[in-house]
């Protein structure tokens, strides 16, 4: 007989194609709804975009809960910032978001022009779009495409 203390392992675990959903429950994942509704109510526009950006559902299966998370940023870049408010959206994206959270926003910016049927909102997301780009260049959209996690 030979030693087979050396097989404690499976290599498979350890493939970074394979997925496994650790995640039972949904909670904690995606934004708190409830806190970046209340900072758009209190007119804390930085503070509801941050809030949004905080942790994105890339890892579940659950389409209902990206597509929630998804909805729910739109909402804070289509209602919350005016397209004709440049000056303050530049500010935000030049002092407060980080090369992370651009990367999650990119993300959220495609999946909202997959969901959104309103002109006006796709027109917004558009303006994000154009000016997160003009600012960390074209390395943020193929970050966005090359990345293995989708909203």
């Amino acid at each position: 007989m030979h030693n087979t203390e050396y097989r404690k392992y499976n290599v498979d675990d350890f493939d970074p194609a394979q997925f496994y959903d650790h995640h039972d429950s949904l909670e904690g994942c995606g934004p708190d709804e409830e806190k970046v509704r209340q900072l758009l109510e209190a007119n804390q526009l930085q503070d509801a975009l941050k809030a949004s950006l905080l942790s994105p559902p890339l890892g579940h299966q659950e389409q209902n809960l990206k597509d929630n998370s998804t909805l729910l940023v739109a909402h804070v870049l289509h209602y919350s910032f005016k397209s004709s408010d440049l000056v303050s959206i530049q500010e935000i994206i030049d002092n407060q978001l980080s090369i992370d959270e651009v990367d999650i926003l990119m993300k959220y910016i495609y999946k909202a022009m997959q969901l959104s049927s309103e002109s006006s909102t796709c027109q917004s997301l558009l303006t994000w779009h154009s000016l997160l780009v003009a600012k960390f260049g074209h390395g943020a959209i193929v970050r966005v495409l090359a990345g293995r996690q989708r909203l």
